[in-house]
């Protein structure tokens, strides 16, 4: 092995590019010799006991390395691997390179750990370097070397490698198992390469054992979130077809896809046939189905399959706590919320941060911040972090009360608690300087948030040309609008509506009407909104010609005059036969 300082990337060890068919490959095609390993005859006289800590499987470790004989190497594996699942990698190869040097790593397992190691600090290229040196060792490679190897690669994102080192395995005579495959078929998915995943199932289905109920649910996952339902189910088929029996990992992830989609008749279907399969659904399932009704505003629903788990003897967990929680507070009761959180933590559930960010939310919808502030002082007694979501509905609940200087020192804390704003705390925050008419301040939040590499939303543009013209400041908004083309921000029908709206209230309805006429050019179809904003424009100058001509085209196209268009059409015009007639056609 090498000194501990190596591993950190001098070339001279680092697997390079393209190295493994040249270096790796020809290792294993010509190696046959295998070491030699003695083992050690009977049990260790010392009871080695697993370490809870790091400094105790270091006094463990010294306290190994002195007896005569030694324990056995598994011993030595045993600590390590309770080392590794510390995920004190670093450590691990510390102690591996000191039994090198006292001659007891002449074993695959021990250099199996070590790959593995390096495999967790992201140096793969240094894993290959070790395997490359193992077998110059006489030692044999297994498929726990390689599978590692597989793993390691797929970790960093090199599935191609991944794939070509699986290929090469079976040139050497450890074919892939179904844990390389699943390796694989995860790394796949996991980067988007959900098509390939899925080939390469086919051609690995052609080989019994290669693929397991873990790899099909991974390419069914992968499938499933990216709206491909029915290629998922087919994708089942071939599962069953091969003798491979679903599992509730299955059903779960299918039924939340159809929940996603809306497909209620289908979710029934899928619940009933996994219970006719002997399979049955676990919290997760429940869960499923409580957030999927919760969103749907179906809270009677959701309450309902709640009641169902315990009839059942599935025990709740947080999570369905919180989306019940969650459901009440996004429908407006959330006295039903508060209570349900009291019953939670009866039960002796610990709340989260998701837990508190829902409450507050619904406490702050219903502007009681003073309740909601009660509960961000509690999450902060039980040692919880608030996150950038908690602060950001505190900030919008302040505003929602007219608290404008409660909010801005929230948002100002956020960098001192660790937790800087985002886009959408920005718009939060800027909505409501703009509403408190503070657009000065809300120029300079908008400055700081690209002094932060922040990338604006086009929502974020649509709170300030909004702002700048309820403040009368045209030309501001205007070069804000110009900008949004440098900017790479395409305008959207509200930005278009926010300022042809605002030139309309200042007299420039000549201006608005040329804007209007370029929104189609842009890739944007004026709607309601838009001729609703020009008409009530056109009315105030007394323009009956254009208001006749917009209202016409909104008759053609099937759009409505809202409420304080036809108010102010029936105020003024209420004497015009022909445009009487017109509202009365829209």
């Amino acid at each position: 092995m090498w000194r501990r300082r190596s591993f950190h990337g001098p070339a001279a060890l680092r697997f390079q590019a393209g190295s493994y068919h040249q270096v790796v490959a020809p290792l294993l095609r010509n190696h046959t010799q295998v070491c030699n390993f003695a083992s050690a005859a009977g049990a260790v006289k010392h009871e080695i006991e697993r370490p809870r800590t790091l400094d105790e499987a270091q006094n463990c470790f010294h306290s190994m390395t002195l007896m005569q004989p030694p324990p056995h190497v598994f011993e030595f594996c045993r600590l390590l691997g309770a080392v590794v699942r510390m995920r004190h990698y670093s450590s691990a190869i510390g102690l591996i390179e000191r039994m090198d040097v006292l001659g007891l790593a002449c074993h695959i397992s021990v250099w199996n750990i070590f790959i593995n190691c390096l495999c967790h600090l992201k140096e793969v290229d240094l894993g290959f370097s070790a395997l490359a040196k193992l077998i110059k060792l006489g030692l044999r490679p297994d498929s726990v070397t390689l599978n590692t190897l597989v793993n390691g690669l797929c970790s960093k994102g090199v599935i191609s490698k991944a794939v070509m080192l699986a290929d090469e395995m079976s040139s050497i005579g450890f074919e892939p198992d179904s844990f390389t495959c699943a390796t694989i078929i995860k790394g796949l998915v996991r980067t988007g390469k959900t098509d390939l995943a899925v080939g390469l199932m086919g051609k690995w289905e052609k080989v019994s054992g290669r693929l397991n109920a873990f790899a099909y649910n991974t390419a069914i996952d992968g499938l499933c979130k990216q709206g491909r339902v029915i290629e998922a189910f087919s994708l089942l088929n071939r599962m069953v077809q091969r003798g491979i029996q679903p599992d509730v990992v299955t059903y779960n992830t299918l039924i939340r896809a159809q929940c996603n989609m809306g497909q209620w008749h289908e979710v029934h279907r899928l619940f009933q046939e996994m219970v006719q399969r002997g399979i049955l659904p676990n919290v997760i399932t429940f869960s499923i189905l409580v957030d999927a009704f919760c969103k749907e505003g179906e809270l009677s629903e959701a309450e309902r399959v709640f009641e169902m788990m315990a009839q059942k003897g599935v025990e709740s967990d947080v999570v369905t706590y919180n989306s019940i929680i969650d459901g009440y507070c996004l429908h407006n009761r959330v006295d039903d919320a508060a209570k349900l959180f009291g019953l939670m933590l009866e039960r002796n559930y610990a709340a989260n941060v998701v837990t508190y960010n829902a409450l507050i939310n619904g406490y702050c919808k219903s502007k009681q911040i003073h309740k909601a502030w009660l509960l961000y002082q509690e999450m902060l007694g039980k040692g919880l972090i608030p996150d950038v979501a908690t602060h950001t509905t505190l900030i919008g609940g302040f505003c929602l009360v007219g608290n404008f200087h409660a909010a801005a020192l929230l948002f100002d804390k956020m960098h001192a608690y660790g937790q800087p704003p985002n886009v959408q705390s920005y718009a939060t925050m800027l909505d409501g300087l703009c509403k408190a008419k503070q657009v000065d301040k809300a120029i300079a939040v908008f400055q700081q948030m690209e002094n932060h590499q922040l990338e604006p939303s086009i929502v974020i543009y649509n709170i300030l040309i909004n702002g700048l013209c309820n403040a009368g400041k045209l030309e501001p908004a205007r070069e804000l609008f110009k900008g949004l083309s440098a900017k790479k921000v395409e305008p959207g029908v509200v930005t278009f509506n926010t300022l042809i709206n605002g030139l309309c209230n200042e007299g420039h309805i000549s201006e608005a009407f040329t804007l209007f006429n370029e929104m189609e050019g842009r890739g944007c179809v004026p709607n309601s909104g838009t001729y609703n904003v020009l008409v009530r424009g056109f009315l105030r100058n007394g323009d009956k010609l254009s208001v006749e001509q917009l209202l016409r085209e909104m008759n053609q196209k099937g759009l409505a005059a809202d409420a304080s268009t036809a108010e102010l059409l029936l105020d003024l015009l209420s004497n015009d036969a022909s445009i009487l007639k017109l509202v009365h056609n829209i």
